[in-house]
Order: structure tokens, then C-alpha cells, then sequence
């Protein structure tokens, strides 16, 4: 999985990324994301940067804090590049009338009440919409494999709203769309988790051993997800 994405990739993923630093910096304010402290200080320090540079500062220390959380080698499965790197070195940015498009539009919404409108949010960047499903009950010990975007914005409510829960501990992502990937990744940051959950392609899940775990599973997930999340867990 280490094709060049293509631009309306790259955009849909810094879109999706934009969502998910608004959510968290309203959950837990750091005054160094969005907002007037947060623009003084860019105002202060950028010199020649653009907003192209602002957005790639956010998301590489957003991905050096939670791991795995908000990089593109995440979302886009770069494995030749190391763990340190969110990006890699043959990554494309946004070019900046994109990142002042998508920087306004961020600006323009109203920030997000919650995790799951803020994960249908970046959702929506790539284009797709998220099937309702209920929040299923988890508890501390679960172990759970999850596919489609339904089912990760509705398990990642259940975390949000329930205690002594590890997203990076309890949860294996089979996603092998980028949107789907991207908003599996987040979720651990949305959550304040130390990494991300593991994150598998359909043709990755035969080198798992997922036996007994529970399934969560939307009617939105990739059909290959789908057979392979079932076929692994059964």
C-alpha cells in the first residue's frame, strides 16, 4: 500500500485531519491549534510559512503525540516510512490556496458537539456518508474487531462515553480504504489514547490471530472488510 495517493486524496485526508484537531482542541485546549491565542502566535512566528506549513506543524505534532493517530503513513499504509515520520519524504502537501480553503471551511462550521460529528465530519471531506448504528456496550476486558465507518464512529462513542476503555488495547481496525483507515486512526486521539489501534487492510488479516474477539461490523464496510473481519474472528 504505498502508492502515491491521488490530489483529492491528499486534500480529503488534510480535511479529515482539520476535524479531528478541532474536536480534540475543544475537548482538551491547548491554545496552540485554533483560536485567537492560537492565531497570535502563529501571527508571531510563521515569517515566510503558510497556512500549507500551519497545517503540517499541527498534524506532525498531533501524530508525535498520539502515534499512529493522525499521520498519512497511517491513513495511506506507507510502510517504507518510519514511525517518526508522518508524511515521508516523497509526500505531496497542500498547495495554499487549498490550505486556506480548507483552514476557512474548518473555521466556518460549528466545532463539533461530539466525537461521532466530528469522525461524520471527516467523513465527509472523503466523501462518504456514515451508516447509524447504535453504540454497542464495551467493557474493560472486550476485545473487538471493527469495520466500516458506521461501526467505528458508533464503537468510538461507546469509548467516549464509558470507562476504564483502551482504544489502542481493545480494538483492531480491518479498513482498507484510506477514509476508512483515517477515521480508525483518530479515534485513539480523539480519546486521548497513547497509539492507535492496529490498523489491517483485508489482505493483512490472515497474519492476525483475532479468534473469540468480538465484531462490529456497518453496513458501510468495504465487502472485502467485511468477509475478512468475519472470516477471523469466527
Amino acid at each position: 500500500m504505498s502508492v502515491t495517493p491521488a490530489e483529492a486524496d491528499i486534500r480529503a485526508f488534510y480535511a479529515a485531519a482539520l476535524a479531528g484537531l478541532r474536536y480534540i482542541e475543544e475537548q482538551r485546549p491547548t491554545d496552540r491549534r485554533f483560536g485567537p491565542n492560537a492565531d497570535a502566535r502563529w501571527a508571531a512566528f510563521h515569517g515566510d510559512l503558510e497556512t500549507s506549513d500551519r497545517i503540517d506543524l499541527m498534524i506532525r505534532d498531533a501524530d508525535a503525540h498520539w502515534v499512529g493517530a493522525f499521520g498519512a503513513r497511517t491513513v495511506f499504509g506507507f510502510g517504507d516510512v518510519s514511525e517518526d515520520d508522518p508524511f515521508g519524504a516523497k509526500w505531496t502537501p497542500l498547495g495554499g490556496v487549498d490550505a486556506e480553503d480548507l483552514w476557512r471551511g474548518e473555521l466556518e462550521r460549528p466545532v463539533p458537539a461530539s466525537i461521532a460529528v466530528a469522525l461524520g465530519n471527516a467523513a465527509k471531506a472523503w466523501g462518504i456518508s456514515v451508516a447509524p448504528m447504535a453504540a454497542p456496550a464495551v467493557g474493560a476486558a472486550d476485545k473487538l474487531v471493527v469495520a466500516g465507518p458506521g461501526a467505528i464512529v458508533a464503537l468510538a462513542e461507546a469509548f467516549a462515553g464509558g470507562a476504564d476503555l483502551d482504544w489502542a488495547d481493545q480494538v483492531v481496525a480491518v479498513a482498507t480504504p484510506a477514509a476508512h483507515r483515517q477515521l480508525a486512526a483518530m479515534v485513539a486521539g480523539m480519546l486521548g489514547a497513547t497509539r492507535a489501534c492496529a490498523i489491517v487492510a483485508a489482505s493483512e488479516v490472515a497474519a492476525l490471530d483475532l479468534k473469540g474477539r468480538g465484531l462490529v461490523v456497518s453496513e458501510d464496510a468495504q465487502a472485502e472488510d467485511a468477509a475478512a473481519a468475519h472470516g477471523a474472528v469466527g
